[in-house]
C-alpha cells in the first residue's frame, strides 16, 4: 500500500484534537487530512497546524453533479436530519456544492481510508458514496457501548455495524480469554456498576480551544438555526422517583438521534406511541407490574412528554438521576436500541429491544419485530431466562474484539495508539483491488 493519508470528514469540535493525535500516530509518511465545515473545528484544526479543506466553509453550485453517480434515494436513507434529506431531494445549491467539494477533496488527497463519525451527517453520507465508488476503505466511528470504548467498523455503526453478523454466537461462545484479560474486563464492569469514572488522560500539550471569532460566528449560526427551546416536561420531577418492587425500565432516547430516525422501524422517534403500547403490555404481564420511564438528559428541553404523562397516569417517570440506580432495581429493561440495552446486560437484566442494533439478536435479548408481539416478548423476558454465560462471552467479545479500547476524551498514548492501529488493520484487511 503506497503512503497516503487517512481522511477525516466533518469531525465535531469535541473530536478534533483527539483525531489529530490519532493521525500523529500513523506512519510518518501517511498522517491525516481533514475536511470540515464546522466553524469551531476549522479553527481548532488551524491552531493545531492542520491544513483544512474545503478552502471556504460553504458555497453554492447550480448544477447537479451527475457524473459523480450519487444515488439520492440511498443517501436519504442514511441521513439523520430531515433538513438534510430535504436538501438532497431538492438538489439544493449548497448540497450540490458540497458534493463537488468532497469529490475534489478525495481526488486531491488520494486517501488510503476515510473516517466518518456516525455516518448519518450529510457530508459523511455523501463521502461514503464517493469513497465506495473510488474503492477507498471506510472507517466508521462512534462511542462504544462499554466503558472507555469506541466503535470502529468498516460498514457503519450501531445497526449498520458488521459486529452484528461478522461472527456467530456459537463462535463467540467458544473464544477463550487469558486470566489477565478476564481480570481487566471484570474490573471495568465493576467500576461501571459502582459508578466510578474511567481514568482518562488530557492531551500531552494542552487543551486547544477555538478562537474567540469562531465562538462568535458559531453563536450567530446557532441563533439562526437552533429551534426555540420549549417549556417541556413540567409534570416530571427531576428527583429520582420511588421505585416499585417489580417494574420494566424504558429509558428514552434523543428524538433527533439517528438511532430513532434511521434504525427504529416500529416507532421511529415517536416514543409516546411506544409508551402507549408498553403501558398496555405491562398490564398483561402480571398484576402490579409497573413501567418506569426515564427522560434522556439531552432531550429534556426538546421533546415534551407532558401529554403522555397525562394520558398514562400509571407510568412512573424519572426526570433525572443516575441510570444505574434504576438498572440495579429493574426487573427487565426495554429499549428501542440504545446503549442502555448493553448496560442492562451488564446488570444481568433481561433486555427487550424495539428497534435495530448489532446486539438485537436472539439469544442475547428478546427482539420485538412487530408491535403485536410486544406483550409476548415481555412475558418471555420475565419467564424464560437466557444463557447468562453466553451474554458474558458476548460482552467480552465486544470489549476485546468488537470495539476499540479507547475514548475520544482519553488522550493517553494507549488510547490514541489503539485507534491508529485498528484503523490501519481495517484498511489493510480490505481487498487490494478496492484500495485507491
Amino acid at each position: 500500500m503506497s503512503a497516503s493519508p487517512i481522511a477525516f470528514i466533518d469531525p465535531g469540535p469535541n473530536l478534533v484534537q483527539f483525531l489529530v493525535g490519532v493521525g500523529d500516530r500513523l506512519a510518518p509518511d501517511d498522517g491525516s487530512v481533514f475536511f470540515s465545515r464546522h466553524v469551531k473545528s476549522r479553527s481548532l484544526l488551524r491552531r493545531l497546524g492542520q491544513e483544512v479543506y474545503p478552502k471556504r466553509r460553504s458555497g453554492q453550485a447550480d448544477a447537479w453533479p451527475e457524473s459523480l453517480g450519487i444515488d439520492p434515494e440511498s443517501l436519504v436513507a442514511r441521513l439523520r436530519k430531515a433538513s438534510d434529506r430535504d436538501r438532497v431531494r431538492q438538489s439544493s445549491p449548497d448540497f450540490c456544492w458540497l458534493v463537488s467539494e468532497l469529490n475534489r477533496f478525495l481526488a486531491a488527497t488520494e486517501p488510503q481510508g476515510v473516517f466518518l463519525w456516525n455516518g448519518s451527517g450529510l457530508a459523511a453520507a455523501v463521502t461514503e458514496q464517493l469513497a465506495r465508488a473510488r474503492g477507498i476503505p471506510l472507517l466508521f466511528g462512534e462511542n462504544g457501548y462499554l466503558p472507555n470504548t469506541l466503535q470502529l467498523d468498516p460498514e457503519g455503526v450501531n445497526a449498520f455495524s458488521s459486529i452484528g453478523w461478522r461472527m456467530g454466537l456459537a463462535d463467540i461462545r467458544a473464544i477463550s480469554y487469558s486470566e489477565p484479560q478476564i481480570q481487566e474486563f471484570d474490573a471495568v464492569i465493576a467500576d461501571y456498576r459502582a459508578g466510578r469514572t474511567p481514568i482518562r488522560s488530557r492531551p500531552e500539550t494542552e487543551r486547544i480551544r477555538p478562537s474567540w471569532m469562531a465562538y462568535l460566528l458559531q453563536s450567530w449560526i446557532d441563533l439562526r438555526q437552533r429551534p426555540a427551546a420549549i417549556r417541556a416536561n413540567r409534570l416530571i420531577s427531576r428527583d429520582p422517583p420511588a421505585l416499585p418492587e417489580r417494574f420494566a425500565f424504558f429509558p428514552l432516547q434523543v428524538s433527533s438521534d439517528s438511532q430513532l430516525t434511521i434504525h427504529s422501524p416500529l416507532y421511529g422517534n415517536q416514543l409516546g406511541a411506544a409508551i402507549a403500547d408498553l403501558d398496555q403490555a405491562v398490564r398483561e404481564v402480571e398484576p402490579g407490574f409497573r413501567l418506569v420511564v426515564k427522560l434522556h438528559p439531552a432531550d429534556v428541553k426538546k421533546t415534551d412528554y407532558d401529554p403522555v404523562v397525562r394520558a398514562f397516569p400509571e407510568v412512573i417517570w424519572a426526570g433525572g438521576g443516575d441510570v444505574r440506580a434504576i438498572l440495579e432495581r429493574a426487573t427487565c429493561v426495554i429499549t428501542v436500541n440504545s446503549t442502555v440495552g448493553i448496560e442492562g446486560m451488564i446488570f444481568g437484566k433481561p433486555v427487550v429491544t424495539l428497534g435495530n442494533n448489532f446486539y438485537a439478536r436472539n439469544g442475547l435479548v428478546y427482539p420485538v419485530r412487530d408491535r403485536g408481539e410486544l406483550a409476548t416478548q415481555l412475558k418471555r423476558a420475565l419467564r424464560e431466562p437466557l444463557d447468562a454465560g453466553l451474554i458474558r462471552q458476548y460482552l467480552l467479545y465486544l470489549y476485546f474484539f468488537g470495539f476499540v479500547r479507547a475514548h475520544w476524551r482519553d488522550h493517553s498514548p494507549a488510547s490514541l495508539g489503539n485507534v491508529a492501529r485498528r484503523m490501519v488493520e481495517m484498511i489493510e484487511a480490505q481487498p487490494a483491488s478496492t484500495r485507491s
